[in-house]
């Protein structure tokens, strides 16, 4: 055979032993490739981890980027969240078509499962593998998916069927260790050696049945650290009934779960506080430690829910994320203690544990308190905080709390309050050094400090301190070398003041833009409390501080958050005002704060249907009789002023129409029934006879009445129209169900249905004192019940009070209801601007705040999907998934254009809402069934093209057209404009005051990629061209005029939206206060209502005046309100508003003895009132006349030669206000009156409070030797310049031949 033929067949030879050995490989030996779809981080390094056979290709990814199904030989899914679109469905119906099987792995009752080539015996053991994650069946789930996917190929029955986790048993450290009851647990303990004797036993709950057996390095350390302090830890794996019986077995002493949900149904809940064990619920997180700590990635969605809100429902405490899930060595995702957390929690912990045992006279408390700069009073809200704080010093004292030195009586005890335990403002240097030399301070060596600075805060964030305020003491309470802590101490009992956050006279200006850390005289009393009194345990007296409003992480925070670092690990206790449950929800997440809920002040009569029970009668007889509409009876309208209020006709001939006259009717009526508070709630003491009655009243008249008028409705007595109507219930339903309400609480004969009264009357009877109960339990180391929050009125559950309050769950909001209020009061709104402008409104702006978002489940969102023609889908659990476009044809009118504004509290706490508001633009701006306008479109375009002229690139333009949600820059929590109503003197231009508005509130929260993004051109944008602007309103606590946030919000958006667009928009309130008729009101007749009902209402004033010095504050914060709306939307007030107010408060034409109660009870207050109403007339708000300027200037003046400078911001830190004053003033009054406040006011020399930039510095430079310093730097500068010139051509003499040879 030739050589040639030879190597011919060699070559076939060695061909066709290739071609067998592929055939071999394929068919036998090529690894099976599975794709696993939409695993966690930890499932996938779980899953990659246990695979040990070379004959499997495991390749896993995130739903979004699964494609490709028929590249592989098998699919797993995991169903938890799973969505693929119809692309994604077509190539995996393809690849299922060519036999690959799929499997999704469904635990529990997920929407999305898709299965296919499997038959029922497959996909039950499929899911017993995943039912039952450990290291053997992670393996075998492998090797058992390449047996049915590659049949016959090599070691394809190379698998053992799953095995099953050992359920509802006790584990503990040792894997593989299981415990069938906790007796077994306690005797392995103490064979190991890790039974402490004289510990208590803490049960341990993972969240879920696994991890067990791996991944589980977060469990086996907190296992380990409570082991290593003294504590029997019993880690229990169960669920359901066993779950429960299992920690009642171990009957411990505290329970620690890691939360996924609640803990347990309400039977065991309530066996848990039966038995007094405390909850604590830390949490790991699936995200990595660089996304936990990046503030642009809250906390949110499934996640937030899962491990912090529905917690809440069980009143956990110290939600703190012990863990990460980060890259090993090998660059898996496993569970990573963060040991910082770790040892923060073990602190809380352990310190919470000690209240149980620590003798109550050795216990050390610390009690914040809040109050403004200057001598106004101590504030919480709806709290008269004096009386109260007494109250439960001397509760604390007859418990056995060593309260040494604690006055004898009330009085003297807030004397010292106001004298020792002062807020100081930078603007009032004088009073300040007084203060410093005269009140016995606490002083704390800077050095002292540092030291203090340095082992609790991180490097970085005091070198924020360093860099904004200078080295320490700083200047704001500074002597020497020391920092001057306000401060009061009765035996182991420490008070202080909450000290302001920032400084600086232009502190707004001056800090726009920047993460600002607080001073050094804020952050001392923390580090004292902490460090040098070494507290137990600290309480937040009162609604609200600052603390938790520091910018930082919606939850899960960590050291670099000032809330988390200034608290310290100290049990920390807040009472809070049942009303405010939105910013309880916030001291909760972002101070770990047990909040300790008290009453609201009682509601009082308002004396109106009395006093206008003769023209209501003249009204309802004209209404009914048109015979009796007259010309006198418009006459008597007039003049009381009610056309004014709701936009009617002047002239005094004619009649009004019968509609006019509903309308009037229905103010009056609402007038009539408006809900209003009395004097401020003392803690401990019970509202009085007439309190009692008035309060069960206004909680359950109207439902009765409502209740009443259904049951005709259903009868057929009355129609749809008529059960909507708020005046006929008022008529014909409500004066029945007060006078049966009031004959069941007099023991006298009633019908059945009023007996609710007896339970209200009850409840509100065991809330009083029932705070200091339960803050006397906790500090005890009992733990608080768990309750709902809010309005009483609105939600009776909120009752009794001393419980911890909680959230609603965000994902399933929109509810059902809210959605359906909201629907109704969107085409309410849009209906009443189309009747009064004859057109649509193109763009509507919301504002959404927290406590109307929790207390309305979501209705405003629901307000604003309708205004866009879209609707939430719902899965099965009623959570919201997705959106859905209304079909133009069924919406029947424009999508309507939004812009949203949110406050920081519903941003921190509903987060996933805001995103789904931006995919509700994105999907109504690409609609292409609109038989009507698309505004929404329209305004998508006007965005993009208004931000390409302020030279974004068109990509840019484009991502940002849709975007609609702004709120706080740096994750804050103010729109400015209280700083701007605070320091009327540094602007004289409105503005300036549109300026800071969009300054503050430009930062993007519509989506992940532009989170706290700042723009202010597409702020503007988006503001610009707002036709009405939407006002939430949920509680009968307050209104628009008694809370300042509703100017702040809507006056200051109207103030924008006027400047950048030539026209002030409408302004409306939707009103959910009446849960049976929610609806809309023009923001203007909600203020008359308001002022005509409280602050020009005699009746109102009299009750206001029972109460103390926080009550009296209360005055001077409704006047500097209404000069709020005077600066934003004056409109909205009657145009004789200081006129009237002038009357009462200063003519006193009523004779309510109004400046000898301010000068009783708080002169301060009345300084601000007069002080505001110049600044008014200074300002041009007020046209008054000389002689009423002069009256109010001599009043002013005279309470201030009384009782001295008030040293408030607003009167002491505006130098124009005080000089108009003084002009008002005759020669010899007007220099007492410049000189009292001067002993307040005179400057320190070198007094400066923040640490100037450069440009700064030189603006404070004297004249006379500017030339000088500009001579010097110029020589510097040459100087330098000149060395530089030399040194270059030393170098290039150097290196001149080497360059040359390159």
């Amino acid at each position: 055979m030739s050589r040639i033929k030879k190597t011919v067949l060699t070559c076939i030879g060695i061909a066709m032993a290739l071609i067998a050995i592929l055939m071999v490989w394929h068919s036998l030996l090529r690894p099976t490739k599975i794709l696993v779809v939409n695993p966690l981080p930890a499932q996938k390094a779980e899953i990659i981890l246990n695979n040990d056979s070379r004959l499997i290709s495991v390749t896993c990814t995130t739903m979004e980027e699964a494609r490709d199904f028929s590249k592989y030989d098998a699919v797993l899914m995991y169903g938890r969240g799973l969505y693929l679109d119809s692309i994604q469905m077509a190539d995996l119906e393809k690849a299922a078509h060519n036999g690959v099987p799929v499997f999704t792995n469904s635990l529990r009752n997920f929407n999305f499962v898709v299965n296919h080539n499997l038959d029922s015996i497959q996909s039950a053991t499929l899911q017993t593998y995943f039912a039952n994650p450990c290291r053997p069946n992670y393996r075998n789930l492998l090797r058992y998916v390449r047996h049915l996917s590659t049949p016959r190929r090599l070691g394809d029955q190379d698998y053992d069927l799953p095995v099953n986790i050992p359920s509802e048993l006790f584990y503990h450290l040792e894997p593989g260790k299981y415990f069938k009851d906790a007796h077994a647990l306690t005797q392995y303990l103490k064979d190991k050696g890790l039974y402490h004797q004289d510990g208590r036993d803490v049960a341990f709950i993972s969240g879920v049945s696994f991890p067990v057996e791996s991944n589980r390095a977060h469990v086996d350390t907190i296992v380990t650290r409570l082991t290593q302090s003294g504590y029997n830890v019993y880690p229990i794996t169960a669920t359901g009934e066993k779950h429960s019986a299992m920690i009642k077995e171990v009957n411990p002493d505290a329970i620690v779960y890691f939360p996924m949900g609640r803990l347990g149904n309400d039977s065991l809940l309530n066996w848990v506080y039966a038995h007094k064990i405390p909850l604590f619920m830390p949490f790991p997180l699936t995200q990595t430690q660089s996304e936990w700590l990046d503030i642009r990635k809250p906390l949110e969605g499934g996640t937030l829910n899962a491990r912090i809100v529905v917690p809440e429902i069980d009143g956990g405490m110290s939600p703190l994320c012990i863990a990460t899930q980060d890259p090993d060595p090998e660059g898996y995702i496993l569970f990573t203690p963060q040991r910082e957390r770790v040892d923060a929690f073990m602190d809380q912990f352990n310190r919470f544990m000690r209240l149980q045992v620590i003798p109550d006279k050795e216990k050390r408390i610390a009690i914040v308190y809040f109050k403004s700069p200057g001598k106004d009073a101590l504030l919480a809200s709806g709290m008269e905080v004096v009386p109260s704080l007494y109250n439960f010093l001397s509760r604390l004292s007859a418990e056995g709390y060593d309260v040494s030195g604690l006055p004898s009586s009330m009085e003297e005890f807030g004397k010292m309050l106001n004298e020792q335990g002062s807020v100081m403002g930078s603007y009032a240097p004088a009073a300040q050094k007084r203060f410093i030399e005269e009140c016995n301070p606490i002083r704390i060596d800077k050095r002292l400090y540092e030291k203090w600075a340095e082992t609790t805060l991180s490097p970085e964030k005091y070198a924020e301190v360093e860099m904004r305020y200078g080295k320490a003491p700083g200047n704001l309470l500074a002597s020497g070398d020391t920092i001057c802590m306000a401060a009061l101490r009765f035996g182991n009992i420490l008070l202080f003041p909450q000290p302001r956050s920032a400084l600086g006279d232009d502190d707004f200006k001056l800090v726009h833009g920047a993460d600002v850390a607080p001073p050094h005289s804020y952050i001392a009393p923390y580090l004292y409390m902490q460090n040098e009194f070494d507290a137990d345990a600290i309480i937040h007296f009162g609604t609200h501080g600052n603390l938790e409003f520091t910018p930082g992480k919606n939850a899960a925070l960590s050291k670099s958050d000032w809330a988390d670092v200034l608290i310290g690990g100290r049990p920390h206790f807040y009472f809070y005002t049942t009303g405010n449950i939105g910013e309880a929800i916030i001291a909760k997440r972002r101070s770990h704060a047990v909040i300790v809920t008290h009453l609201t002040p009682p509601f009082t009569k308002s004396g109106l249907r009395q006093k206008y029970a003769s023209l209501l009668m003249k009204i309802h007889e004209a209404i009914s009789n048109s015979s009796a509409n007259s010309q006198d009876l418009k006459r008597e309208i007039i003049a009381q002023g009610f056309h004014k209020d709701l936009g009617l006709d002047s002239i005094p001939e004619g009649r009004y129409t019968t509609l006019e006259l509903q309308k009037i009717d229905a103010f009056l009526e609402e007038l009539a029934n408006e809900k209003i508070t009395g004097a401020y709630y003392v803690m401990g003491v019970p509202y009085s006879g007439d309190d009692m009655t008035e309060s069960i009243l206004a909680i359950t008249a109207d439902k009765l009445a409502y209740s009443r008028a259904k049951n005709d409705f259903h009868a057929g007595k009355i129609s749809q129209k008529s059960l909507q109507d708020f005046a006929l219930i008022a008529h014909n339903y409500h004066p029945g169900a007060s006078r049966d309400i009031k004959s069941a609480l007099s023991g006298n004969p009633a019908p059945a249905d009023a007996a609710e009264a007896l339970r209200i009357r009850q409840l509100l009877t065991e809330s009083a004192g029932a705070e200091i109960d339960a803050m006397v339990g906790a500090l005890n180391g009992i733990p608080l019940c768990p309750a709902p929050g809010g309005d009483p009125v609105i939600n009776t559950n909120v009752l009794p009070m001393g419980r911890n309050m909680f959230s609603i769950n965000a994902e399933v909001t929109p509810g059902e209801k809210a959605w359906n209020d909201g629907v109704v009061l969107a085409e309410h709104t849009l209906d009443s601007y189309l009747k009064k402008h004859g057109e649509y409104p193109r763009k509507i702006s919301f504002t959404f705040w927290a406590g109307e978002f929790i207390s309305s489940q979501g209705a405003t969102v629901a307000q604003a999907l309708r205004m866009l023609g879209v609707e939430p889908v719902r899965d099965g659990q009623g959570r919201v998934i997705d959106l859905k476009l209304t079909s133009s044809e069924e919406l029947g009118r424009p999508r309507i254009n939004i812009l949203v504004q949110v406050s920081g509290q519903l941003r921190d706490i509903a987060s996933s809402r805001l995103k789904m508001l931006t995919d509700a633009v994105t999907l109504a701006a690409s609609a292409k069934d609109d038989k009507y306008p698309n505004f929404v479109a329209e305004g998508t375009i006007e965005q993009e093209k208004a931000l390409l002229d302020k030279g974004e690139s068109p990509k840019r333009a484009r991502e940002l057209s849709t975007m609609r949600v702004f709120g706080p820059v740096n994750s804050g929590y103010s729109t400015g404009m209280l700083h701007f109503t605070e320091n009327s003197g540094e602007w004289d231009d409105r503005e300036q005051l549109v300026d800071g508005f969009l300054n503050n509130m430009c930062a993007i929260y519509g989506d992940d990629s532009n989170w706290g993004t700042m723009n202010k051109d597409l702020f503007k944008s988006a503001v610009a061209g707002t036709d009405v602007i939407v006002q939430p309103r949920q509680s009968n606590t307050w209104g628009p005029i008694s809370l300042d946030h509703v100017y702040e919000f809507t006056g200051a958006l109207s103030l924008a939206a006027k400047s950048l667009g030539g026209k002030e928009p409408d302004a409306v309130m939707a009103d959910y206060r009446n849960p049976w008729v929610p609806r809309m009101q023009d923001t203007k007749e909600a203020v008359a209502v308001e002022t005509r009902a409280t602050i020009l209402n005699p009746e109102y004033i009299k009750n206001r005046m029972k109460g103390g010095a926080t009550t009296a504050q209360m005055f001077g914060e409704i006047f500097r309100n209404i000069f709020g709306w005077s600066a934003t939307r004056p409109s909205v007030l009657a145009d004789d508003i200081y006129d009237r107010l002038y009357d009462i408060y200063v003519a006193d034409k009523d004779g309510i003895g109004i400046e000898e109660y301010f000068n009783r009870v708080n002169p301060a207050a009345l300084q601000e009132m007069t002080a505001t109403m110049l600044e008014s007339a200074r300002k041009g708000f007020w046209k008054a006349d000389d002689k009423r300027i002069s009256a109010v200037a001599e009043m002013h003046a005279r309470i201030t030669r009384r009782h001295g400078a008030p040293c408030t911001e607003f009167v002491c830190a505006n130098r124009k206000l005080q000089e108009y004053t003084a002009s008002h003033l005759s020669a010899k009054d007007a220099d007492k009156f410049l000189g009292e406040i001067g002993k307040a006011t005179a400057a320190q020399s070198g007094s400066q409070i923040l640490k100037k930039d450069e440009r700064n510095l030189m603006q404070k430079i004297s004249p006379d030797k500017t030339g000088l310093y500009v001579i010097i730097a110029l020589a510097l500068c040459i100087c330098a310049y000149g060395c530089v010139v030399i040194f270059r051509r030393r170098a290039n003499h150097k290196t001149g031949g080497r360059k040359e040879n390159r």
